[in-house]
């Protein structure tokens, strides 16, 4: 679950950043949340967010809480990825067409403000590792982390 796929309904509904945004996005969150509820606890959910500390709104850290609460309430394990890359590979990838499409961030010194800003994190999650993918396409990404899980599990 793309993390843009609940946010989105935010911004398309108000101004991004505004109490009636959040207000959405928790709302869009709980639905979707409840859904997975119903679904088997060894279905494997996957999220695709930004994982941070700072900014002004504290929803990022609010958000992983929902997340961690979400993976107990399953009673499953939260396996959290963080991925990286070179400053210069992160610029050329946010101009991809793609993330345009999927309403994303593609502004590189906008990009550049909130990497100053925010610190990744993984707290609460049973548990982590960091991979670096400056040099490795998706589907080799996707293949160290299917291993990584394989190796913890």
């Amino acid at each position: 679950m793309d993390n843009h796929t609940i946010l989105n309904v935010g911004s398309a509904l108000a101004e991004s950043g505004t109490l009636e945004y959040y207000e959405l996005v928790r709302s869009v969150r709980s639905v979707a949340f409840a859904a997975i509820m119903k679904l088997p606890s060894a279905l494997p959910i996957i999220f695709t967010n930004v994982v941070a500390r700072g900014g002004t709104s504290g929803f990022l850290e609010e958000n992983w809480q929902a997340i961690i609460d979400l993976a107990k309430a399953r009673g499953c394990p939260l396996f959290s990825v963080t991925l990286t890359c070179s400053p210069a590979e992160n610029a050329h990838r946010i101009l991809s067409e793609e993330r345009g499409t999927l309403g994303k961030i593609q502004k590189p010194k906008l990009l550049d403000a909130l990497v100053a800003e925010r610190v990744l994190f993984n707290d609460g999650a049973t548990y982590q590792i960091t991979i670096d993918n400056t040099q490795l396409s998706p589907p080799e990404t996707a293949r160290r982390i299917r291993h990584w899980i394989n190796s913890v599990k």
